[in-house]
C-alpha cells in the first residue's frame, strides 16, 4: 500500500503528514484491505483549506472525496468521512468485484481545446476536454456504484445486459438518469 501526500501552496508537516497516513491506513485496513494507491491532495483556496482523496481499490475502480474547512486536520477529516461513508454504502459490492475478473475495457477519447482560438461567434458547441478514457464492461448497477464513488457526473460503459454503450448520469435533482440507445428503438 501507497499513500502519496502532496500540498499545493500548502506546506504539509510532519505532524498533518502523520495524521493523514494513520488515519487512511486505519479506515482503509478497516474496509478495504489491500489497495494499490491512495492520493491525498492539500490546497488552500483563500482561507480555506481543501483536501482531494482519491483511493485506487481495484484496477478500474477509484473512490473519490473532497473536504472544505478553515483548519487543514478538519478539512482531511471531512474527506475522510465522506469516503468512509461511500466504502460502507458499497462495502458488499467492493467485495464481490474483487473476485470477479473484470472484461478487458474499450479505450475511448475526449477532448480539451482552447475555446477562445475555436470560437466561431456560432452558437456550435466547442469541446472542452481531450483525455484517454477506459470504457468498462459493466451492469448498470455497477456504472452506479461507480458514479457515487467516483464523485463524477457521468460514467459511459457497455452494458453486460446487452453489450450496448449506455451513460449513467448525476441529474440536477440529485437523481440518476441512465442513457440506454437500446431501449429508445
Amino acid at each position: 500500500m501507497s499513500i502519496q501526500i502532496a500540498g499545493h501552496q500548502v506546506d504539509v508537516g510532519e505532524s498533518l503528514n502523520t495524521f493523514i497516513e494513520t488515519e487512511l491506513k486505519n479506515l482503509l485496513d478497516k474496509y478495504v484491505g489491500e489497495l494499490h494507491e491512495s492520493n491525498v491532495h492539500l490546497s488552500k483556496n483563500n482561507h480555506e483549506f481543501i483536501t482531494d482523496l482519491a483511493v485506487h481499490v481495484s484496477k478500474n475502480l477509484v473512490i473519490h472525496s473532497k473536504g472544505h474547512d478553515s483548519d487543514a486536520y478538519k478539512s482531511f477529516g471531512d474527506a475522510l468521512t465522506k469516503l468512509e461513508t461511500r466504502i460502507k454504502k458499497y462495502r458488499s459490492r467492493l467485495r464481490d468485484r474483487k473476485r470477479h475478473s473484470d472484461v478487458a475495457a474499450i479505450s475511448a477519447l475526449y477532448s480539451v481545446v482552447d475555446h477562445k482560438s475555436e470560437d466561431s461567434g456560432t452558437d456550435i458547441p466547442v469541446v472542452v476536454a481531450e483525455m484517454a478514457h477506459e470504457i468498462h464492461h459493466l451492469t448498470v448497477s455497477e456504472a452506479v456504484m461507480k458514479l457515487d464513488l467516483a464523485d463524477s457526473p457521468i460514467v459511459m460503459f457497455k452494458n453486460a445486459a446487452n453489450d450496448q454503450l449506455n451513460v449513467v448520469y448525476r441529474r440536477k435533482d440529485g437523481n440518476v438518469g441512465w442513457i440506454d440507445p437500446s431501449k429508445c428503438a
